[in-house]
């Protein structure tokens, strides 16, 4: 995230060095706004691709006044020229204006500078994320948590990709929320599905993440959440229903547990200009089994359904539910929760409100929770790579740390019969970096497995609510008609009728079982 003083030019250049914790020196003036280069992928994350060693904050503003040259770059792929080069993080992943707010006359900047501020907050966490991974165990605190989803789910929601479209009233996945959308427009003067966009972006940066999920409590507590699925599957979304966007934000603070994924030793993970909330995987025909989000080229953030808890698995297996992904595999397990005052009780976790009241009191806030980092294989980090890489547009970029590295990874996706047509796109990248690559590398002979097709792993950047997965009862095989049947027939059909019915009652039990135990772990 870049800021930059209204001063001098070469005193707006080194702001933009300094990276996102700088502070504008007071509003700027609605009659001559700046053009600034606003990043939608953060400075911090970026500099984890960065060619060459790392600088600290003095040290690049010192080497900046010294050579007038931004020391900082990395790898970037363009997809549309098939070009690879070495460009400056100061001018890549980013619009210019992007977040301006032209409505803000006081201070068109104010949403990078909120951006900026939920920056500074994730980085110290990734950091401290960072220095953990030999210990194979992270431990945060509940606020702490709470600001790095609030950062994951934002990072999704500020995408260029998202701004024209997220809101707008005629798209065609926007069919059951247009009233609601037309509403609000006209209820808040906004004559643009950007500004809603713009709206809704600093609603979620001003609030906290207990603010929003209460919110979101009134809002279930009054629809209930399958009255609001049906809201947004069937029907349409009632126009006076003013805090729908919180409701979209507790889907992906209550369906989903969070996980975090370690690169395999000598494999790296890549940077695309869509992959940060890409979904991968379907349940029943239901997409979103993983939300992912690449934070380094050693850590990957991943947002699991909550079907994929070990207890939950084992249910849909039972029940038969379809469960569809190149990573089941993985198996990373949920959050070990420890209770500053003990267990939450049953009338706070029955109640939507009372639950919400709870994780924003202060004995909620002294909760932490241990992380067991799941640490990939080779074929694993690849499977994961080429969800990415199956995802990337035509118009799009991609960025890696290593060439070598890098060379595996396209290699290996290129080997899959069904990456034939994505990796047509990396035809280029590829021949240029079996040039430039200093060590020679060959290619894998056996393609990572089970990457699922295009179609499977697109994403989905309009809808931005995930529709629950409601197991589908399993179809029973047609009874062969039995003629003149004999005593004995009887008996055994009739025994037979017995089990099936004391194995439903298994079943049923199970299921009940199951609910159990996830709402005494839901965090």
């Amino acid at each position: 995230m870049t800021r930059r003083r209204k001063n001098t030019p070469k005193q707006k250049a080194r702001t933009e060095l300094a990276g996102e914790a700088q502070k504008t020196d007071g509003p700027l003036s609605p009659r001559a706004p700046t053009t600034q280069y606003q990043h939608f992928i953060p400075r911090f994350i970026l500099r984890r691709f960065q060619v060459g060693p790392v600088k600290s904050k003095t040290e690049r503003q010192q080497e900046f006044r010294r050579t007038g040259v931004d020391p900082e770059y990395v790898h970037y792929y363009d997809i549309a020229t098939g070009s690879l080069d070495i460009r400056s993080i100061g001018k890549v992943y980013g619009v210019p204006n992007i977040y301006q707010d032209v409505r803000n006359t006081h201070d068109i900047n104010k949403v990078e500078e909120k951006l900026a501020e939920l920056e500074r907050h994730a980085a110290s966490i990734i950091t401290d994320l960072h220095k953990a991974l030999p210990q194979g165990t992270f431990t945060l605190k509940r606020r702490s948590l709470e600001l790095l989803r609030k950062f994951l789910f934002i990072m999704h929601y500020r995408n260029v990709s998202c701004s024209d479209i997220y809101f707008q009233a005629d798209h065609p996945n926007n069919a059951s929320s247009r009233q609601w959308i037309e509403s609000f427009m006209k209820a808040k003067g906004i004559d643009s599905a950007v500004g809603v966009w713009l709206h809704f972006l600093e609603y979620y940066l001003d609030s906290s993440h207990s603010d929003i999920m209460r919110d979101a409590a009134k809002v279930v507590e009054k629809y209930g959440e399958e009255g609001l699925q049906d809201m947004i599957a069937e029907s349409h979304i009632p126009p006076d229903l003013e805090h729908f966007p919180a409701y979209t934000y507790h889907v992906h603070a209550s369906y989903y547990f969070f996980s975090i994924w370690e690169a395999a030793e000598g494999e790296e993970f890549i940077l695309t200009q869509n992959g940060f909330g890409l979904w991968e995987g379907l349940a029943d025909g239901y997409p979103d089994l993983h939300r992912i989000f690449i934070v380094s080229p050693r850590i990957a953030l991943i947002l699991c359904k909550n079907v994929l808890r070990p207890e939950m698995k084992a249910i849909a297996y039972i029940t038969r539910v379809s469960l569809r992904s190149s990573l089941l595999d993985v198996n990373p397990a949920p959050p070990t929760p420890i209770y500053a005052s003990g267990p939450i009780s049953r009338a706070d976790r029955n109640s939507a409100i009372s639950l919400a009241r709870y994780r924003s009191s202060q004995t909620g806030a002294n909760d932490s929770f241990v992380f067991k980092i799941a640490k990939l294989s080779r074929r694993q980090t690849l499977a994961l790579n080429s969800v990415l890489l199956v995802n990337v547009k035509q118009t799009g970029s991609l960025t890696f740390l290593s060439r070598g590295s890098m060379l595996r990874t396209a290699r290996a996706f290129r080997s899959f019969p069904a990456n034939f047509l994505a990796g047509e796109l990396l035809i280029p990248l590829i021949a240029q970096l079996t040039d430039t690559t200093e060590t020679e590398v060959s290619p894998l002979r056996q393609p990572p497995a089970a990457v699922l097709d295009q179609d499977v792993d697109a994403p989905t950047l309009v809808a931005s609510t995930p529709t629950l997965v409601a197991p589908t009862a399993p179809t029973p095989t047609p009874t062969p008609t039995l003629v003149a049947p004999t005593l004995v027939d009887i008996v055994l059909h009739g025994l037979a009728s017995l089990a099936y019915f004391i194995y439903c009652i298994f079943l049923v039990f199970l299921v009940y079982l199951g609910i159990v135990k996830l709402a005494s772990l839901v965090t």
